[in-house]
C-alpha cells in the first residue's frame, strides 16, 4: 500500500483570479514534488464529483442550488466578497468533495496507508446553508459524516491546524461525541473569522467535544508545539480516535501574508508525525489529510512537502 495523493486539473478551473486562494496554489505545490522527483512515492488518483446526495449529508440543498446557479450565470461572489466564484467553481467544489470521500473510503478500507487531498475549493469555513471565507462545501466535515454515518466510525478526530478557525466544522459537530473536533489557530480577536474561543466547547451530548486552542499573533515554532504537547495531545490520546482527519492549513508559517504566527517548515513536520504516530497508535493507521489555506506559494509547497514526506514514511 502507498499514501494516495488526490489532485485534478479541475481544480486549476475554479478561476478566482489574483484572490489570495487561487489555482496557483495548486501548481506551486506540484511543481515542488515533480521537481525533486517525489510523485513516485504516492498513489496519484484523480478522485470523481461528488453528488448533490452526497453534499446534502450536511449541507442544505438550498446551498448546492445556489453554488450551482451562481457559477452558471456569470456572478463573480457567493454571499460574501470573499468567495469569488467561476464557471467551473461547482464541478470543483463537487470535485473535492467526491475526491475526499473517495480517499475517505480508500483509507477506511484499507486500499491505501493514508492519504493526502490536494483539492480547492477548502472547506473549512463553509456552513450548513452558506459559502464563507473562500470555501462553498465543506470537505472535512462531509468526510466525518461518511466516516461516521456510513462507514460505522465511532470517535473520529479532526484536527485543524490551519491558522484561521474551522467555524463551519465545529458547528456541524458541536452537539456531538462521536466526532471531536480540535483546532489550533491565531486568537480570533486578532484573526478571520473571530470565532473558536476557549470557551466554546460543545453543547449538549457535545461538550467537551470540541477543543479550540487559541494561540497569539508572533508565537513561533517551540511556544507552539509546547501548547500542543500540553494542551492537545493529551486530549487526542484521550479520545482513542479510530479515524484521524487533518485539516492541513499551512497559513501559520511566519511568511504567510493573511496571518501572523512565526511558523516554520519543522512545526508542520512535527504536528505530521505526531498525528501520524496518534493514527498508528488507536486507528490502525487511518488517517487523511485535506489542504485547507496557506497563500505563500512557496512556504505552501515546501510545508506540504514536508507533510507529505511524514505520511509517506515506513512505520
Amino acid at each position: 500500500m502507498k499514501t494516495g495523493f488526490y489532485t485534478n486539473p479541475i481544480y486549476l478551473e475554479h478561476d478566482t483570479g489574483s484572490h489570495p486562494e487561487n489555482a496557483n496554489r495548486l501548481r506551486a505545490i506540484l511543481k515542488k514534488l515533480e521537481s525533486e522527483d517525489l510523485m513516485g512515492k504516492f498513489k496519484v488518483e484523480p478522485g470523481r464529483p461528488a453528488s448533490s446526495a452526497e453534499i446534502k449529508m450536511l449541507h442544505t440543498e438550498k446551498l448546492v442550488s445556489e453554488v450551482e446557479a451562481a457559477s452558471e450565470s456569470g456572478a463573480q461572489t457567493l454571499h460574501t466578497q470573499d468567495c469569488v466564484i467561476s464557471a467551473q467553481t461547482y464541478k470543483a467544489a463537487l470535485h473535492a468533495v467526491g475526491s475526499v470521500l473517495d480517499a475517505a473510503l480508500e483509507v477506511a478500507e484499507r486500499r491505501l496507508d493514508n492519504a493526502f487531498c490536494a483539492v480547492r475549493p477548502p472547506g473549512h469555513h463553509a456552513e450548513f446553508d452558506s459559502a464563507m471565507g473562500f470555501c462553498f462545501f465543506n470537505n472535512i466535515a462531509l468526510a466525518a459524516e461518511f466516516l461516521s454515518r456510513k462507514m460505522g466510525f465511532k470517535r473520529v478526530l479532526i484536527v485543524d491546524f490551519d491558522v484561521h478557525h474551522g467555524n463551519g466544522t465545529q458547528h456541524f459537530f458541536e452537539e456531538r461525541a462521536d466526532i471531536f473536533y480540535v483546532s489550533l489557530h491565531q486568537d480570533p480577536r486578532t484573526c478571520f473569522p473571530g470565532t473558536g474561543f476557549a470557551e466554546e466547547r460543545g453543547r449538549g451530548a457535545g461538550t467537551g467535544y470540541t477543543l479550540n486552542v487559541p494561540v497569539p499573533p508572533g508565537m513561533e515554532d517551540t511556544e507552539y508545539l509546547q501548547t500542543f504537547y500540553t494542551e492537545v495531545k493529551p486530549r487526542l490520546k484521550e479520545y482513542n480516535p479510530d479515524f484521524v482527519l487533518i485539516s492541513a492549513g499551512f497559513d501559520g508559517h511566519r511568511d504567510d501574508p493573511l496571518a501572523s504566527l512565526n511558523l516554520t517548515e519543522s512545526t508542520f513536520r512535527e504536528l505530521s508525525f505526531e498525528l501520524k504516530r496518534l493514527a498508528e497508535q488507536t486507528a490502525g493507521g487511518r488517517i487523511l489529510s485535506m489542504l485547507e489555506g496557506g497563500y505563500d506559494l512557496n512556504a505552501l509547497s515546501s510545508c506540504v512537502r514536508e507533510h507529505l514526506l511524514v505520511l509517506a514514511e515506513e512505520k
